[in-house]
């Protein structure tokens, strides 16, 4: 049911609603031969659109990211059923695996697998004629109409604008992955995505930690908690922000981030470390913890205890004479009989 709602409209297959298209000029040198540097200038000019995959070698590439042996090859099946787009997805995603597959146990593997699935998805669906967003399994297990839907729909809309939702979500979910995702020579580092979100998009619509942690999503009935819709004020002002000052891919990855991340903050897994009012600062308060208190080690009355006082001084010695000793006459200055 939730894969179906997905779909929007039920006319047609899931291949027609995913509306699936080559990238733009994506026969230009594309031969076993590797063109010269004139012929390349003329295929990127081809791609210059805001809503293009940059143009680059696809043949290249099929031998460094996906193993070909050689051009020949790399034209034959199966690589050539490999185009741009495929490439730029599988570079992004080789910038993000080794993170999480070598820092964290296989459920938070799981977890970032899906956040990023999600980006992806709502990234397609705002690209769309009729695909819906998912934005929270356990609040809503049916699609939503997406804040923006571009009015574009080629694959190329499609994947540009996921890449930069991943890059915007980037430091709220995986942040030591910032470095490795889309750099070079992966081919989505044409796109020179942001990563985070831009300043600009939160001093004009805030933060998705507006009010967190407040209340944990898992905390509230699927049908009406309180964080399983977004805010209408902020959604009014994705809405502008996109339509006013950045409205091509970068900005609209910039609001499919920002409201899946709104939600997923509150998902109950304690991404931030803040959940249930922890207020002890990133030593105490680690990312993903559970059971923690309002207690913050750094504050309260234990601070002022002298757990180890130091051991109290001997007294200094004593200049004047002791009372009991008797006097002693002074030195006589007289002859000796």
């Amino acid at each position: 049911a939730t894969l179906l709602s997905l779909l929007g409209p039920r006319e047609g297959g899931v291949r027609q609603a995913l509306g699936g298209s080559a990238p733009c000029a994506a026969d230009c040198c594309a031969a076993v031969v590797e063109c010269n540097a004139t012929a390349q200038a003329i295929c990127k000019a081809r791609c210059a659109g805001r809503w293009d995959t940059p143009w680059f070698d696809v043949v290249l590439a099929r031998v460094g990211a996906l193993g070909a042996p050689s051009r020949e090859a790399a034209t034959e099946a199966p690589f050539f059923q490999a185009d741009r787009n495929h490439i730029v997805i599988i570079g992004a995603m080789a910038g993000l695996v080794p993170a999480i597959t070598d820092g964290y146990a296989f459920s938070f593997q799981t977890r970032f697998t899906n956040l990023v699935d999600q980006l992806v998805w709502n990234a397609f669906a705002s690209n769309s004629d009729r695909l819906q967003a998912l934005l929270f399994g356990s609040a809503t297990h049916r699609g939503v109409e997406p804040l923006v839907r571009s009015g574009q729909t080629s694959t190329d809309a499609k994947v540009v604008t996921a890449i930069h939702a991943i890059a915007a979500a980037l430091p709220f979910f995986l942040p030591e992955a910032a470095g490795a995702f889309c750099a070079a020579p992966a081919p989505c580092f044409l796109l020179r995505p942001t990563i985070g979100l831009e300043p600009g998009l939160t001093a004009k619509c805030g933060s998705p930690l507006d009010g967190y942690p407040g209340v944990p999503m898992a905390d509230f009935d699927p049908e009406g908690g309180e964080w399983a819709v977004f805010p209408p004020e902020k959604a009014e002002c994705l809405v502008e922000w996109h339509a006013e000052d950045a409205p091509g891919p970068s900005g609209l990855g910039q609001v499919v981030a920002f409201q899946l991340l709104w939600h997923r903050l509150r998902d109950g897994w304690n991404s931030m470390g803040l959940d249930g009012g922890c207020e002890g600062g990133p030593a105490y308060c680690l990312p993903y913890a559970e059971g923690r208190t309002q207690y913050n080690p750094q504050v309260g009355d234990c601070l002022e205890e002298e757990l180890f006082p130091a051991s109290p001084s001997p007294p200094p010695p004593s200049t004047s004479p002791s009372p009991s000793a008797e006097p002693v006459p002074p030195p006589s200055t007289s002859p000796s009989p």
